[in-house]
C-alpha cells in the first residue's frame, strides 16, 4: 500500500471481496428517497451521477428523468462501469444512461451539458476538492444545481462495538479517505468555489437491519491493508460485529451531509 496515493488507488483497483460489498453498499433503497429532494431532480433533465459507482443511483436517477431525459454515469473504475451497464439494462434504462470513464479529475464531457449534477459518498475521496466543485461548475448549465451527499466519519456511531473501537478502527483505515470529515466542511468548499445559494442539510437514521453493516466490514478491509490493526483485533472486531447482527443488538448511524449549490 502507497499511503500516498490509497484513497484513490483502492477505487482504481478493488480487490474481489470488495466488489460484492460495494454492490450492497451502492443499492438503492427506496428508504433513501429523502437524500435526493433537495435536488429538485424532473422528467426531462439531463443529469451527471459523478462517482456511479455499479449504478444502483444512476438506474435510480434514469427513472426520475425518463421518459426523455439523459443521465451521464462518470467513474474511474471500468469494473464499476461494466457493473453499472449491465444493471441498467437489467433494470430497462439502458436507452437513458451513458456511461464514461475518466482517469483523473476531468470530466469527460462538455461544458454546460447538465441541468443537475448528484455526487453521492465520492467527495471524501477526491484529490483536490476545490478543482472536483469547479469541474461541477464547468459541466452544468447556468441555473443547474449540484447536489453532493456525503458523510462525516468524525459522527459515525456503532453500537454495541462502542466508540473507542470504532475510533481505533478507523484510525487503521484512514488512508483510504482523503477528507474524512468532508461533511462538515462542504458547505463552505462550495460557496469558495461559487456556487450560490448553497444550502446545507443533514440526514441522520437509525440501521438496526444490518443493512449498513458491510460499512463497517469495509473499513475492516481497509485497516487489515493498513497493516495498523493486529489480525486478532480484527478477527475480534468481526465476531463481534456478526454477534450483533444475529442477537439483533447492532445498530448503525452514519449523518448524511445533503449540500446544494446553484452554479
Amino acid at each position: 500500500m502507497n499511503r500516498e496515493t490509497y484513497y484513490k488507488d483502492h477505487w482504481v483497483e478493488i480487490e474481489p471481496e470488495r466488489i460484492d460489498a460495494y454492490e450492497q453498499m451502492f443499492e438503492w433503497r427506496p428508504q433513501s428517497a429523502p437524500l435526493l429532494e433537495p435536488a429538485e431532480l424532473a422528467p426531462g433533465q439531463t443529469v451527471i451521477d459523478y462517482g456511479c459507482g455499479p449504478g444502483g443511483l444512476a438506474v435510480e436517477l434514469a427513472r426520475r428523468v425518463a421518459p426523455n431525459g439523459r443521465v451521464h454515469g462518470v467513474d474511474l473504475n471500468a469494473l464499476f462501469l461494466e457493473r453499472a451497464r449491465e444493471r441498467a439494462k437489467r433494470d430497462g434504462v439502458e436507452a437513458l444512461i451513458e456511461l464514461h470513464r475518466t482517469d483523473g479529475d476531468r470530466i469527460p464531457l462538455e461544458a454546460r451539458i447538465a441541468d443537475r449534477l448528484v455526487c453521492k459518498n465520492v467527495m471524501e475521496y477526491v484529490p483536490d476538492v476545490a478543482a472536483t466543485l469547479a469541474e461541477f461548475r464547468r459541466v452544468l448549465t447556468p441555473g443547474g444545481l449540484a447536489h453532493v451527499i456525503d458523510s462525516d466519519w468524525g459522527l459515525l456511531a456503532v453500537e454495541p462495538i462502542g466508540a473507542e473501537r470504532i475510533a481505533e478502527l478507523f484510525e487503521a483505515a484512514k488512508p483510504a479517505y482523503k477528507t474524512p470529515l468532508i461533511g462538515r466542511k462542504l458547505w463552505g468548499a462550495m460557496r469558495g468555489a461559487g456556487f450560490s445559494d448553497v444550502k446545507v442539510k443533514i440526514v441522520a437514521s437509525a440501521d438496526t437491519k444490518g443493512f449498513t453493516a458491510p460499512i463497517v466490514f469495509n473499513m475492516m478491509s481497509y485497516a487489515r491493508a493498513s497493516g495498523r490493526l493486529p489480525k486478532a483485533t480484527l478477527e475480534a472486531l468481526a465476531a463481534d460485529l456478526k454477534k450483533s447482527l444475529s442477537d439483533g443488538t447492532f445498530l448503525l448511524i452514519l449523518p448524511q451531509f445533503l449540500v446544494t449549490g446553484t452554479a
